[in-house]
């Protein structure tokens, strides 16, 4: 029976505590030291499982070297030592343990004996994931009980700084725990893509494997220099390929007529090509003429090149992220830089998406019911067009905190506090995967029918406030409930008066996305889509269903992909909420 089987309902990553989670790594390898760098700067704990006797140095020496370029801006490499335990026993090291990244080399029985010690020893709910460049998932897992549970995330070197990472689950591996594992990169700044089907390589390795069989043949021919040869890549299909994908750009290589065009014009040619490919031999003789080449052509200090590197690919990512928060490509230069981690959070940096599709990040508060009637549409919208929707706390409370009011309804907005912190806390601790469905279980006891709040649409003008505040005395039960219904920890409920949430809301507003403007924060519900700036609505009065949802959200994407469009607003009064 497979594991998708036997654990149908189990929730493959919930951390233990509502605290920092914690991150083995083991491994202290240039991948593993990647990994090290952005989880500690991504806010995790981390603990490292390593037989070296120098591990402590090597992971100092690492950091130093990563720290300068890390996606959050430079860091002070002894306040991320202060994160990192030590401990060279595996099954000792992955107790506790929140997620398990493995960076062993890639010996398959050294990796199943690993894994085999890592599933006795991790929680039951600990993802188990490995950075392997080639090796399936199945094949690792096989001396496990539950060989499913071992997943797939290989990163692009440096892992602290290139976003992709291929996530591949084997035969025996429930999709949840797949869609998990992509919630955790996601949560931590990457880009996951799900490869579809397990096969040797995974793509990224398979891409770069073809190009560098030919670049190696051409060196070899005397075609050109290794140095020639690099110049080439960076200065044409590297560039290009920065910014749109090999389809994308023989694509638009047709005209018109789009790739279907391109190929028909050079089908044949291609077609003979490909039968006769280069086949380069890598002797003894031709490793150490390879290896001479690449000495003398870019030099042996590691430290600089890696710097120079990293502070390249910074700069490239910047200037997409950049592009992708103005909207449309325009060129004009922006008033102010954002820092990558920032820009990094935006749909257009996250995801991967088929020509068509379109990714919304929404902001709410659970308290709002105009937030969570668009909620539901939007969700309607979900289901019926190829939309992917992220969710984003914004606490009304933050938002009109020190801001001049009446005292009943100042009384009022500080009980609207905390569902917003325990959503934060949760995503904090959880990471952002556990946001969408904690909001739907708070606002099915909220807002439904049947709801704590229910009794406030049907009061009168002059008993709004006093029936209000009576809904607001009763959320904690409605809360707790919500925790239990969606398997997360019942202590979470603390965060509701704790402040030390307050800055996770902060950091949740500010990754609204502005373009080049001044960001305005209105209210809920803001919408962004693609990445482009946060819009303040649709407000809607009801739930449009079916047809009719789909036909106002292509007018939503049409008026808020207009650079020329700013503000709609009916000069009416505002109708009461129907939230079921």
């Amino acid at each position: 029976m497979s594991s998708a089987a036997q654990h149908p309902e189990r929730a493959p990553w919930v951390p233990s505590a509502s605290g920092r989670p914690t991150a083995a790594v083991i491994g202290t390898g240039t991948i593993g030291l990647g990994w090290i760098a952005l989880f500690l700067d991504q806010g995790l704990r981390v603990r490292v499982g390593s037989r070296r006797p120098d591990a402590e140095l090597a992971v100092r020496e690492g950091l130093k070297l990563f720290a300068p370029t890390l996606p959050g801006g430079p860091a002070d490499v002894d306040a991320l030592m202060e994160h990192v335990t030590f401990e060279p026993d595996t099954a000792r090291a992955v107790e506790c343990a929140d997620v398990v990244q493995e960076n062993i080399p890639d010996d398959l029985a050294l990796k199943q004996e690993l894994f085999h010690a890592a599933e006795r020893a991790a929680p039951p709910q600990a993802l188990l994931l490995s950075s392997t460049s080639k090796l399936l998932p199945d094949a690792m897992g096989a001396l496990m009980a539950e060989p499913g549970r071992v997943v797939v995330g290989h990163p692009f070197n440096p892992p602290h700084l290139v976003p992709l990472v291929e996530v591949v689950g084997g035969q025996h591996t429930p999709r949840a725990l797949v869609e998990a594992a992509a919630g955790f990169y996601r949560s931590v700044g990457k880009v996951p893509v799900v490869v579809r089907k397990p096969v040797p390589r995974f793509v990224a390795n398979r891409l770069q494997s073809a190009l560098l069989r030919e670049s190696i043949h051409l060196v070899q021919e005397g075609v050109v220099t290794m140095a020639e040869l690099d110049t080439v890549v960076t200065h044409s299909i590297g560039l290009r390929w920065a910014a749109v994908g090999p389809f994308e750009a023989f694509h638009l290589g047709g005209g018109d007529g789009g790739l279907r065009r391109w190929l028909g014009g050079v089908a044949p040619a291609l077609e003979r090509s490909w039968q006769a490919p280069a086949t380069p031999r890598l002797t003894e003789d031709a490793v150490e003429a390879l290896g001479a080449e690449a000495d003398h052509t870019f030099g042996t200090d590691y430290a600089a090149l890696s710097r120079a590197r990293d502070d390249k690919q910074n700069a490239v990512l910047d200037a997409l992220a950049h592009t992708a928060a103005l909207g449309t490509g325009n060129s004009r230069a922006p008033e102010t830089t954002d820092r990558r981690d920032e820009i990094m959070q935006s749909p257009a940096a996250q995801e991967v998406r088929p020509a068509g599709e379109s990714t919304v990040d929404f902001w709410f508060d659970p308290l709002c019911p105009f937030a969570w009637i668009t909620s539901r549409w939007i969700r309607e919208v979900s289901e019926r067009a190829p939309v992917t929707v992220r969710w984003h706390v914004m606490s009304l409370a933050l938002l009109n905190h020190g801001t001049d009011m009446p005292e009943a309804r100042r009384t009022m907005f500080d009980l609207y506090w905390g569902p917003s912190r325990v959503l934060a806390a949760a995503r904090a601790a959880h990471g952002d995967a556990v946001t969408g469905p904690l909001y739907t279980a708070m606002g099915e006891r909220f807002h439904a029918p049947g709801g704590i709040f229910e009794p406030v649409h049907a009061a009168p003008a002059e008993g709004f406030r006093a029936a209000m505040t009576e809904g607001l005395s009763k959320m904690r039960p409605g809360i707790e409930a919500a925790l239990a219904g969606t398997g997360l920890p019942a202590e979470l409920i603390d965060a509701m008066d704790d402040a030390g949430w307050d800055d996770e809301l902060r950091a949740s507003h500010a990754r609204v996305p502005s373009g080049s403007l001044d960001r305005e924060l209105i209210g809920v519900p803001t919408l962004s889509i693609d990445g482009g700036p946060g819009q303040f609505g649709p407000v809607l009065s009801a739930i449009p269903r079916g047809e009719r949802a789909v036909r106002l959200w292509e007018a939503f994407r049409t008026l808020a992909g207009d650079p020329a469009f700013f503000e709609l607003k009916q000069s009416t009064s505002r109708a009461e909420p129907l939230t079921r």
